[in-house]
């Protein structure tokens, strides 16, 4: 196989992530989020408590986006709003009960949709995939945590 350049491994990459987000999607089937919801969810969790505008960034949104998605996530009991004790303008974001158990659904969700699409995969080339990536994923992390377009 001749090297691929790097814009070939860019459609490979992104033919892949395609993938995995759609069989994420489909896993996500019969529960009450789509994946935007779920992703905030996540990010919520990993984040706790959380403020809005660290969730828009995490999603790569503006902040009135992420306020939606948000707002669906407190109006289902899943995500519970409160003051925060140090500026008594801005709000915490924290999970409630239901929303740990609906992130428990989400992540074995999620589980099931990467195992569809990669868990095919020999050992060896799980980790030559994984150790390869794993150059790659430092630099999307510095990107990744830019703000959120306005």
């Amino acid at each position: 196989m001749p090297i691929p350049s790097s814009p070939e491994l860019a459609d490979l990459i992104l033919r892949t992530a395609r993938r995995l987000r759609s069989a994420h999607a489909d896993a996500l089937e019969g529960l009450p989020v789509n994946p935007h919801q779920a992703h905030a969810l996540r990010a919520i969790a990993r984040l706790e408590p959380a403020r809005p505008s660290q969730i828009a960034g995490r999603l790569r949104v503006a902040r009135g986006s992420a306020t939606e998605v948000i707002d669906t996530l407190v109006a289902g009991d899943w995500v519970a709003r409160t003051p925060d004790p140090s500026d008594g303008r801005a709000t915490l974001l924290t999970l409630t009960d239901e929303g740990r158990a609906l992130l428990d659904q989400v992540t074995l969700a999620r589980n099931q949709g990467a195992e569809l699409i990669l868990g095919g995969l020999p050992d060896d080339e799980r980790s030559a995939l994984a150790a390869t990536l794993s150059l790659v994923a430092p630099r999307l992390d510095s990107v990744h945590e830019s703000p959120p377009p306005r």
